[in-house]
């Protein structure tokens, strides 16, 4: 099911996928460590598979968790996650993640970045019967907890990780997954992340840094939203030129994908139902994303 709504959200979601059976093939200490970061919801544990979206628990029942996924995706972050001279080098199989956090709220953030080594097309016969895996997680940088992050309102910080792959692990289908959190557990138990990126460890062979930060900074203003008829989108900052929006609807479908003419662009309403839509733009290697109000 994680597979199914890692290609029906293709780009929009960050997926890990934790093996926590000792000495089977795919576990991994950091994974099971981080697994017991949350509080379980049961005396004796979990039963599995479980589900987490954003750091909140969701249980395991497979036909609810697409639509945990698509309600997920229209709650609006203030925070940005950028990636600001991340390498790899294939000689050696290593490298350095270097991740820019920036809060664009108005509320200070105390949170963790956590950055996970993860793997596709990984082949073991489980209890299941499924015998290939994706997204398994391979390691946590530097562990666990993370690295601890400060934002104030308005805030930009950069955390630079240093990593290495297995001589096991294939390459080709390894990613760097990101994502801020916040550690403490709240009420509901649990555990909120703001933002999150995904990359190919591959996508980062021969990046030069100073070419990426460059490009990073990039604000978009909407107006009108509410909008009726349609809307115009301004960006603004050191990326904002060479932009695709992409207009999502509450299902998570592709409604329109349109080009920015230096750093604008428009979009017509063209019988798209009243209702809350997700923009996603993507300049180079930042990304902006909101919600678009679409009323009669």
């Amino acid at each position: 099911m994680l597979d199914q709504i890692s290609q029906d959200y293709q780009g929009r979601v960050a997926p890990i996928q934790w093996h926590m059976v000792y000495g089977l093939p795919l576990y991994s200490a950091e994974g099971w460590s981080k697994w017991w970061t949350y509080p379980p919801p049961y005396a004796g544990g979990y039963v599995t598979p479980w589900l987490w979206v954003d750091g909140k628990s969701r249980g395991s029942d497979y036909g609810a968790w697409t639509g945990y996924v698509s309600d997920q995706l229209l709650v609006p972050s203030d925070v940005g996650l950028t990636h600001v001279g991340t390498t790899y080098y294939p000689a050696t199989r290593d490298g350095q993640v270097r991740v820019e956090c920036h809060n664009g709220g108005v509320t200070a953030i105390d949170a963790a970045l956590q950055v996970v080594i993860t793997e596709d097309s990984c082949y073991y016969l489980g209890t299941n019967g499924d015998p290939w895996h994706n997204h398994v997680c391979r390691n946590y940088l530097p562990d666990h907890h993370g690295t601890s992050v400060t934002l104030a309102a308005g805030a930009s910080d950069t955390v630079t990780l240093s990593y290495l792959l297995d001589t096991a692990w294939v390459e080709e289908r390894v990613k760097l997954v990101v994502y801020l959190q916040n550690m403490i557990p709240q009420s509901d138990s649990s555990m909120p992340c703001y933002q999150g990126l995904i990359g190919n460890v591959l996508d980062y062979v021969g990046v030069e840094e100073n070419k990426l930060t460059g490009r990073r900074g990039l604000s978009v203003s909407v107006g009108p939203n509410p909008c009726r008829t349609g809307c115009a989108f301004v960006l603004s900052g050191a990326a904002a030129r060479d932009a695709r929006i992409a207009i999502y609807s509450p299902d998570g479908r592709l409604v329109k994908s349109v080009q920015t003419a230096g750093n604008r662009a428009t979009w017509s309403r063209n019988g798209a139902s009243r209702g809350v839509y997700l923009y996603r733009v993507v300049a180079g290697t930042a990304v902006a994303q909101g919600k678009l109000v679409v009323t009669d």
